[in-house]
């Protein structure tokens, strides 16, 4: 064999042992960041600050789609409500804000049946109802009113100067709305919000 082919394989094989090398080590360092990931996440509300910020929650896992054309609010038969799964998801999002320093919270709920199941079954105080936070899903008019009336509200509440983080359950379309972002069912967000009541800034919380 030739020097200048043996060369050749030499480095050929040493490169190969590099590339190798390299590749597990950056397998084991995003190995590192996987691991951190879970732990990061059981934080996320140890520094939430209950002077600007507020937890906004899409209720929990309701079977089917929008509500049936006939339904009233003061009868929840007429609704979509929360099947086995959502009242169990329910609870464990309440468990887990509590696990994670939310020990005591207020309360905000739409209406709507699965709303006040959810906020019910969170384990908080009693919730309170607010219009606002009502679904216009199929009244789409109403989005900016609704808003704009949550806006002022939340703006209020915080120049009270609370003593307990705002938790507020509501529905896909009011989310939307107000944060400009898309949630599951049970998913939650963390919301910086401005002294108008308006968001400024946002994170998941719980998915």
């Amino acid at each position: 064999m030739s020097k200048a082919r043996y060369a050749l394989r030499v480095g050929t094989r040493r490169f190969m042992f590099g590339a190798v090398g390299l590749t597990l080590m950056g397998l084991a360092q995003h190995r590192l960041v996987l691991a951190n990931q879970p732990e990061a996440s059981k934080q996320t509300m140890i520094d939430l600050d209950i002077a600007s910020e507020l937890l906004m929650m899409r209720h929990a896992d309701a079977p089917g789609y929008s509500d049936p054309a006939n339904m009233t609010l003061n009868d929840c038969k007429t609704q979509r409500n929360l099947g086995s799964i959502g009242r169990e998801q329910a609870q464990r999002v309440g468990e887990t804000l509590r696990q994670r320093g939310v020990k005591t919270a207020t309360v905000w709920t739409s209406p709507w049946c699965r709303c006040v199941d959810t906020a019910s079954l969170l384990g908080f105080d009693a919730p309170i109802i607010k219009d606002f936070l009502g679904s216009f899903f199929v009244q789409r008019d109403r989005s900016v009113g609704q808003t704009e009336a949550l806006e002022a509200a939340v703006a209020s509440w915080f120049a009270r100067k609370p003593t307990t983080a705002l938790l507020l359950v509501t529905h896909q379309v009011n989310i939307a709305a107000y944060s400009g972002q898309s949630t599951s069912s049970g998913e939650m967000l963390r919301i910086k919000t401005r002294k108008n009541g308006k968001p400024e800034s946002y994170r998941r919380a719980i998915d």
